[in-house]
């Protein structure tokens, strides 16, 4: 695995873009949480809130739709205000590093990271991903080989929300 920094940031592919967020109150937040848009509030929240179905890809509203990219915040579900970009901003791009169930097939570069679910499947891991075959669950592709067995991915995010919907890697 290599190493990576608080925001489960690699370091490497140049600069990271960032977005301003819109963060709610009484929520927690914590610095590499995954963070979608909560069309409905106005508010980015992390992946963990989102209500999952099993076919992200086809339902409205999906989470990759709304995915807005890693949390640079940390906020206490005690704060009962509202923050912005002084707590932190949301990266859009970039390579990261994510653990994710153990692999039982090896992941190549180009194949796609979803979100993953959470033990009963009702909602989504916030620092966790797994892989997909599906291009309109992924929110990014790998960029170094994992084994068979690995438990952690490393690839390059792409927010669909910034980047115009699932595209494949070039």
């Amino acid at each position: 695995m290599p190493t990576v920094g608080i925001y489960n940031e690699t370091g490497q592919h140049g600069n990271y873009d960032q977005t301003e967020p819109v963060w709610p109150a009484s929520t927690a937040i914590s610095p590499g949480d995954l963070i979608y848009r909560d069309t409905v509030a106005g508010t980015d929240k992390p992946m963990s809130s989102y209500t999952w179905n099993t076919n992200i890809a086809t339902t409205s509203g999906t989470a990759n739709a709304v995915f807005r990219g890693v949390s640079m915040a940390r906020r206490l579900a005690t704060q009962t205000t509202a923050g912005g970009k002084a707590d932190g901003n949301i990266i859009c791009t970039g390579e990261f590093t994510f653990p994710c169930d153990a692999l039982g097939a090896a992941a190549v570069p180009g194949a796609y990271v979803s979100f993953a679910p959470n033990a009963g499947s009702t909602a989504l891991e916030n620092q966790k991903v797994r892989i997909t075959a599906t291009i309109g669950e992924a929110i990014g592709f790998v960029t170094r080989d994992a084994a068979v067995g690995a438990t952690y991915l490393t690839f390059k995010l792409h927010v669909p929300m910034y980047q115009g919907g699932p595209v494949a890697p070039a």
